[in-house]
């Protein structure tokens, strides 16, 4: 493949999905697929989720305006047989299917995959569900909230006197990890129907994909030893300097483990505050802070207290601390680093107009990365439907 080709040129997908599957549809776009989002009369739902644009009298949800970057919009009813019809033409076209529905209403209107793949022998399907197309939980519905709790993850997650908090709270980062399990499973299909010439399906449960990003706190712990992890709220219950700690604009993040690093932020202690029992040489054992975490808090909130986030990043740096600033979104879009980077693009948006974004999540070689921006509702129905 030449630097400026896109690897996934040629291929069709459609994305009948909501937001389960939206953002790993959108990075197949980004690599050159034609992602094909179909939307009933009204909108795909994240159309209406807030927030949305200030201007004017047109409004466009931040969130479809954020994943359905890349793609085109049809229209289509399925509520009436002339739309079903229109979808399995679409469908009988397509290379993948990414989507979200509950197991089986598809196949009830002889549009899921069983029926599909006849037509379309070669055709990859990824379905994103709450529990996955088998076991007696199939049917059960499901969300972000109930992805983390049923993995266990949401009881590891939040302070031991308070009840659990979501990951990730209002981003959904649940639907967004199994929407990247599911794109990931599309590219091996792909590559396996390079050889078989045959499609597949690929089951994606969002119970199971948060349960398997959960190691260390979660099942296989439990299995060893049949005791459950307490919530240890912003503190890691491993050693000490470990977790977020307050500065005078925010909170940072530190993380001793290696006794170096011990010996140069005890010094850095000592060294603003004056506390000489920090220095002891029995504080460089690892369990020993860990026992006398108390102190050791107490201790370093006394130093990181007294200077702003930037402050303690660039002197933990200068000294050779682990230390990183918990960012806010205005600090991120400011960061000086993203911006030499290249992470943020600009696009344009007939409703948003000029607008910021973030870019791929991993690097390519120039040329392989490309996303327009969110369309129209509808915008590409005749051009696509005259085509099948």
């Amino acid at each position: 493949m030449s630097a400026g080709a896109r690897p996934l040129s040629g291929l069709r997908v459609i994305d009948l999905a909501g937001l389960p599957g939206a953002y790993g549809a959108m990075l197949l776009a980004g690599l050159g697929a034609d992602v094909i989002k179909v939307e009933p009369p009204a909108g795909d739902d994240l159309r209406h989720l807030a927030p949305f644009s200030r201007d004017g009298g047109a409004r466009e949800s931040l969130w479809f305006a954020a994943f359905g970057q890349g793609k085109r919009s049809v229209v289509i009813d399925c509520a009436v047989a002339a739309g079903r019809d229109q979808l399995r033409r679409l469908l009988a076209s397509a290379d993948a299917v990414i989507e979200s529905h509950p197991p089986g209403a598809l196949d009830a209107m002889d549009l899921g995959y069983a029926a599909t793949s006849l037509a379309n022998p070669a055709l990859l399907w990824a379905a994103v569900t709450p529990f996955g197309q088998s076991g007696p939980r199939r049917d059960w519905k499901g969300s972000n909230l109930i992805a983390w709790a049923s993995s266990g993850v949401l009881y590891q997650t939040g302070f031991p006197d308070r009840p659990p908090v979501t990951p990730g709270g209002p981003v959904q980062l649940a639907c967004h990890v199994a929407s990247l399990n599911a794109a990931a499973g599309l590219l091996l299909a792909l590559r396996a129907r390079r050889v078989s010439g045959r499609g597949q399906l690929i089951d994606v449960s969002m119970q199971e994909c948060c349960l398997a990003i959960n190691p260390e706190s979660g099942v296989p712990l439990s299995l060893d030893d049949g005791i459950h992890r307490r919530r240890s709220g912003n503190r890691r219950n491993a050693t000490r300097p470990f977790g977020l700690y307050p500065a005078a604009d925010g909170h940072v993040s530190l993380l001793i483990v290696q006794p170096a690093h011990w010996r140069l932020l005890a010094a850095w202690i000592h060294e603003t505050t004056g506390d000489e029992a920090i220095l002891e040489p029995a504080f460089e054992d690892l369990a020993f802070r860990f026992q006398a975490a108390d102190i050791v808090d107490a201790a370093t909130e006394a130093l990181t207290v007294k200077f702003r986030k930037l402050h303690l990043f660039h002197e933990a740096q200068r000294r050779g601390i682990p230390l990183t600033p918990v960012n806010t979104v205005a600090d991120i879009a400011a960061d000086p680093h993203l911006a030499a980077a290249g992470f943020f693009e600009t696009s344009e948006h007939p409703v948003l107009g000029t607008y910021m974004r973030p870019g791929p999540a991993f690097r390519t070689p120039p040329g392989w990365w490309s996303l327009g921006p969110a369309p129209l509702l509808g915008q590409h129905t005749g051009e696509v439907l005259a085509s099948l």
